[in-house]
């Protein structure tokens, strides 16, 4: 899929506040990374960064480029006095935890939350994965089109990250809301009128989620939800509040980056078969293909930073108080870190340094969880299934413009069983 920023309307500058760029923003990155490295956006005034050297030392670099942007869990907008009295009549204000915090306050949430995530919980939960992919697959495998976001990529990890948060299956379109507004929270472009329904539909969630919490409180189950609601660092536990902004960044990170990136493997590999063929040939190839699928189709394509001190890169000021843009989606296709970037290669030799999860103090705290999900589930696709085919041409495919999140939100396809 291309989009020229070269062929927007006469008079219509390159910004990533556009629903046509949006769709596809690679073409944007690719015309401004080599003159423009660092490029003021003339709709929100945010300076962009495109390439991967800049992008990663932006992130790690907590001192000066903070997390606290006002775009994250809390926003300052023009309206928030009206968020703050919707919040304060319904449910709770939300807090800046981990996403969009800075150390050292970040430390202790991140300690927290980290007790709750051990790589042993997640590694116990595969069988039960296992089980939720193979169920799905069962339901829609005689079926002669799919669309596979509805009938698969949606449906795997909100089951899984729904589960471990105590939401009853009967529940699970509610969740998907919540999921999709999560993500919709971050946009800076986001109206007015739409910023106050977004925060109706965040306070509902934050009811459900409060209830649970509570409930567990009194009886533990051992699932994440309850090992967040009873963690302790130095005696400490989470109150309401923390938990409820810690748990709508969990809702993204355990949901919406899975189910796009799921998405994006499976029309590649639909694009191209001989994938298919190399990870039936080597199985232990299957992790190399998570990770360039993640790194080719960054779910996340940015994240956002607020300049504390005057600074410079690359001969360009930014005045503090500014917001800079680390592009993910942008640092991941440089082909300065990976030659041939815009390709899948089973053989990258550095491919697990893509930016699709972050890195540092920051890094995804559900990266593991969503990297143990796509690796079964590639897996148990190709074994199941076999001549993936996009069964509607060109409209098979579907792109939402979204300013944070990217990938397909439809994709009809079909395949025959193995």
């Amino acid at each position: 899929m291309s989009q020229d920023p070269g062929n927007l309307p006469e008079g219509m500058p390159l910004s990533f506040g556009l629903p046509q760029i949006q769709q596809c923003p690679f073409a944007a990155y690719n015309k401004l990374r080599p003159d423009t490295p660092v490029y003021k956006d003339p709709l929100t005034g945010n300076y962009v960064l495109t390439r991967y050297a800049d992008v990663r030392r932006a992130t790690l670099d907590v001192k000066n480029l903070s997390s606290r942007t006002g775009l994250g869990s809390t926003r300052d907008t023009a309206a928030k006095e009206e968020t703050d009295a919707i919040y304060d009549a319904k449910g709770y204000r939300p807090m800046d935890t981990l996403i969009s915090n800075d150390p050292p306050s970040h430390r202790m949430y991140r300690q927290l939350v980290d007790k709750a995530f051990t790589p042993n919980k997640i590694d116990e939960l595969e069988p039960h994965i296992d089980e939720i992919i193979h169920g799905l697959i069962d339901q829609f495998i005689d079926k002669p089109e799919i669309d596979f976001l509805a009938e698969f990529a949606i449906k795997l990890p909100m089951i899984v990250i729904a589960e471990q948060l105590g939401v009853d299956s009967k529940d699970m379109d509610r969740f998907k809301i919540w999921s999709d507004v999560s993500v919709e929270s971050q946009d800076p472009t986001m109206t007015y009128e739409r910023e106050i329904e977004v925060v109706n539909i965040l306070t509902d969630m934050q009811q459900y989620m409060a209830a649970a919490c509570e409930r567990l409180r009194k009886n533990p189950d051992g699932m994440l939800l309850s090992r967040l609601v009873h963690a302790e660092v130095d005696g400490r536990q989470l109150d309401t509040p923390e938990l409820l902004s810690i748990l709508q960044q969990l809702i993204v990170a355990g949901n919406e980056t899975t189910t796009t990136t799921l998405a994006s493997g499976m029309k590649q590999m639909i694009e191209r078969p001989e994938l298919v063929a190399q990870l039936r040939a080597d199985p232990s190839k299957m992790r190399q293909f998570v990770e360039e699928t993640l790194r080719v189709m960054a779910p996340i394509q940015t994240m956002f930073r607020k300049v504390n001190e005057d600074t410079e890169i690359h001969g360009v000021k930014i005045p503090a108080g500014s917001m800079i843009e680390v592009r993910f989606g942008a640092a991941n296709r440089d082909a300065a870190e990976f030659p041939n970037p815009d390709v899948i290669d089973l053989d990258r030799p550095n491919a697990n340094t893509h930016l699709a999860f972050g890195v540092g103090p920051h890094l995804c705290i559900g990266n593991q969880l969503a990297r143990g999900e796509l690796r079964l589930a590639f897996k148990a696709l190709i074994d199941r299934m076999d001549n993936f085919r996009a069964s509607r041409g060109e409209d098979s495919y579907k792109y939402t413009p979204l300013y944070i999140a990217y990938g397909p939100t439809q994709l009809w396809m079909n395949f025959d069983k193995r």
